[in-house]
């Protein structure tokens, strides 16, 4: 009887407390050149590009495959391609033009699921 009670127990408290581990999200920053006005255009290919490389990858492994695959993002001759702090840096031409910056999950058409405890939300947590 004292072993069905601590495994109730033990079963209750797993139920309640679900761990749910975050994924690095992987960053993008683009300095774009100051002789050009493509910005837009270039942040369009950068998405495609990280689509493409990362289409069937699970999410942990894709800041790795980013960071080894850098030469996909140096599509053109003057775009260097940078990667820092799960960030990947694009710099095209001289670098001093509009710069800006987001998360690659801003082009997925899908919301995050999270995983939830219908225990936990019983109990109010």
């Amino acid at each position: 009887m004292r072993k069905a009670g601590v495994l109730i127990v033990l079963l209750m408290f797993c139920s309640v407390c679900t761990v749910i581990g975050e994924t690095p999200q992987v960053h993008w920053r683009i300095q774009a050149d100051s002789r050009t006005n493509e910005e837009a255009a270039l942040k369009v290919k950068i998405a495609d590009l990280y689509v493409q490389l990362t289409e069937g990858v699970d999410e942990k492994s894709r800041p790795v495959l980013i960071a080894q695959s850098l030469d996909w993002f140096e599509f053109d001759e003057d775009i260097h391609a940078s990667y820092e702090a799960d960030t990947l840096v694009i710099v095209q031409g001289d670098g001093q033009g509009s710069q800006f910056s987001g998360t690659f999950d801003t082009f997925s058409c899908g919301r995050p699921v999270q995983p939830r405890s219908w225990f936990a939300e019983l109990l109010g947590g």
